[in-house]
């Protein structure tokens, strides 16, 4: 932690963060886990809050506001600082949908790399799943994706 960090704080922007930033900061870390956000892991994250109730009083400006504010923690803290914040900011209810989520973004330009396993077993004890049911929601995803 460097002397900025220390005096300002180094999550200053997620300390607040609300369900819908929370969630939405946690698929945005998967998309970017592994250095880069690929056009169907935009278009993943886009479809899952698309379809959520959590999102549905959030408007488009609101959205791209959410979105800007995550992008900010990202680029301060990278996806480990994200997951950290928002995993703390989530609902426990939302836990397993989060993280179903989140492997489903990280399977959506085909490959899973290290860096991209390493971010969903981070994930997985961050959110406090338990391994069977985590290995479960993965399989799943695993299916849905192939082909």
């Amino acid at each position: 932690m460097g002397l900025f960090d220390s005096l300002f704080g180094g999550m200053e922007s997620a300390k607040k963060l609300t369900p819908q930033q929370a969630f939405a900061g946690i698929l945005l870390a998967a998309g970017a886990c592994d250095g880069h956000i690929s056009d169907s892991e935009a278009e993943n994250l886009m479809a899952a809050v698309g379809r959520m109730r959590l999102f549905q009083r959030v408007s488009d400006k609101e959205f791209s506001q959410v979105m800007s504010k995550l992008m900010g923690i990202l680029k301060k803290t990278g996806p480990d600082g994200l997951i950290e914040g928002c995993t703390a900011a989530l609902p426990k209810e939302l836990a397993n949908a989060a993280f179903a989520n989140a492997c489903n973004i990280v399977l959506a330009d085909g490959v899973v790399d290290s860096d991209e396993k390493e971010f969903i077993e981070k994930l997985r004890n961050k959110l406090g799943l338990d391994n069977n049911v985590a290995k479960a929601i993965a399989q799943v995803m695993v299916i849905k994706n192939k082909g």
